[in-house]
């Protein structure tokens, strides 16, 4: 038994966690599921890989404080209680009772449900540490070591199904009892209801067989309203494009299609045939048109005679290009 002051010894840690290593859930990290941690955070009593190691640093000390549990030898009493009393196996079920599924570490370890366990895990680490002092190995850890805690898990499993199929059992049976009232009234109230109608029928034939002064002085409206319920509106015939007389909303046409077409034959006749005059041209007339044409062309022919003299005083060139280009002004005739 080693000294509380003094701490534990590099051989009492590394038997302190050959044991603990021994546990099924302690065999892989809390975090990741890789295998062979060699890491653990001290503050949650859980094995974990290094790397996640890395990310439990990053969250900071007042979260998860992160040790080796190969190369550290200054651990305290306490700190190794909290690694008897935690474990892999306690945290996950911890946090599953308490709705922490998440595998994001900054929502995991800041939630309520990583305070609640730290508190309690240091809690329970200062109560050990209270009752057994400085001894190496816990009641319930060695027992744990020693292969019991499978068949503890194992009958707590089967304790907890037991309990959910004796619960669904009774749920049954509190069904069952429920439905037998419920058939047990149904058939009361079933017996119960044709008297009360018998009844109620009884009283009112008492009531219809009796004369009634109540209405003698109304007056009765001369025309009496009909009822709008269950008459059949006649909706009035639609006419127009929309009316299926004859097919496909078509309407017959009393026109004559021949005809037209050859009212538009004649006008398209009329516009292609040239504008003649009625009256028909002296001989003197046609020899005045025929001058008239000629004074008309002599008239053109010298002024273009007129603007090639010009272009070639300007610019000779010019009227050079023209002329090879055919773009010249004399009429060739």
């Amino acid at each position: 038994m080693s000294n509380s002051s003094a701490g534990p010894t590099k051989q009492d840690i590394e038997a302190v966690f050959h044991r603990l290593r021994s546990q099924p859930a302690n065999k892989a990290c809390f975090d990741c599921s890789a295998k062979a941690p060699t890491w653990s955070s001290v503050t949650y009593g859980i094995f974990i890989c290094i790397d996640c190691s890395a990310v439990h640093r990053n969250l900071g000390v007042h979260l998860t404080f992160v040790r080796s549990t190969n190369l550290d030898t200054n651990w305290t009493w306490v700190q190794l209680r909290q690694m008897q009393l935690g474990g892999n196996a306690n945290a996950a079920q911890f946090f599953r009772q308490h709705n922490c599924n998440t595998t994001d570490a900054q929502q995991k370890y800041n939630s309520r449900a990583a305070q609640l366990y730290r508190d309690k895990l240091a809690a329970l680490a200062q109560q050990a540490m209270k009752m057994h002092g400085t001894k190496l190995h816990l009641e319930n850890t060695a027992d744990k070591a020693d292969g019991n805690e499978s068949k503890s898990t194992a009958d707590a499993e089967e304790d907890f199904f037991a309990e959910c199929t004796n619960d669904n059992n009774k749920k049954t049976l509190f069904d069952n009892n429920n439905g037998e009232r419920e058939v047990k009234l149904d058939i009361i109230t079933k017996t119960a209801t044709p008297t009360l109608s018998k009844d109620k029928a009884s009283t009112e034939n008492i009531s219809a067989g009796a004369p009634s002064v109540d209405f003698l002085n109304s007056v009765v409206p001369p025309s009496a309203v009909a009822p709008s319920i269950g008459v059949r509106k006649i909706q009035p015939k639609k006419s127009g494009l929309g009316a299926r007389k004859g097919g496909l909303g078509a309407t017959k046409v009393k026109t004559n299609f021949a005809e037209i077409e050859q009212r538009a034959n004649l006008a398209n006749q009329c516009k292609e045939a040239p504008v003649v005059s009625d009256k028909p041209q002296t001989i003197e007339e046609q020899i005045e048109s025929v001058a008239s044409m000629r004074l008309a062309y002599k008239d053109l022919s010298l002024q273009k005679t007129r603007e090639e003299e010009k272009l070639k005083s300007v610019d000779p060139a010019k009227a050079k290009q023209m002329e090879r280009l055919g773009m010249g002004f004399s009429l060739r005739g």
